[in-house]
């Protein structure tokens, strides 16, 4: 709703862009999911393990890193990551067997 306000808008493009060129709608649509993959109950507990576990967290994602470039996946992760981003914009999902909040309480008012 805040992209969509003409009074907020501006500030939103000047100060929440990213670097190299990136909106500020790709910017918050990268940390939204950033936040629902490590936000959530399940990311919580994985992040708290690596960090109690693994080492640190640093180290951990370089390992990751170069395991999957030496597995050659790396293309795909960002294919995967590409089209995410490119399901959804400031509308809700843009294709039709993804479903948001409004298609989810209309179901269970039926």
């Amino acid at each position: 709703a805040d992209f969509k306000n003409p009074d907020v808008r501006p500030y939103l493009d000047k100060y929440v862009r990213g670097s190299d060129g990136i909106t500020a709608v790709d910017r918050v649509k990268v940390m939204k999911a950033l936040w629902d993959s490590i936000g959530s109950e399940f990311g919580g507990r994985h992040e708290l393990y690596e960090r109690n576990y693994s080492g640190n967290h640093e180290n951990v994602k370089a390992e990751l890193l170069f395991a999957a470039e030496n597995r050659g996946i790396v293309s795909g992760m960002k294919g995967l990551a590409e089209q995410f981003m490119s399901e959804y914009d400031l509308d809700g999902w843009t294709v039709p067997d993804l479903i948001g909040n409004d298609d989810v309480s209309a179901y269970y008012r039926k």
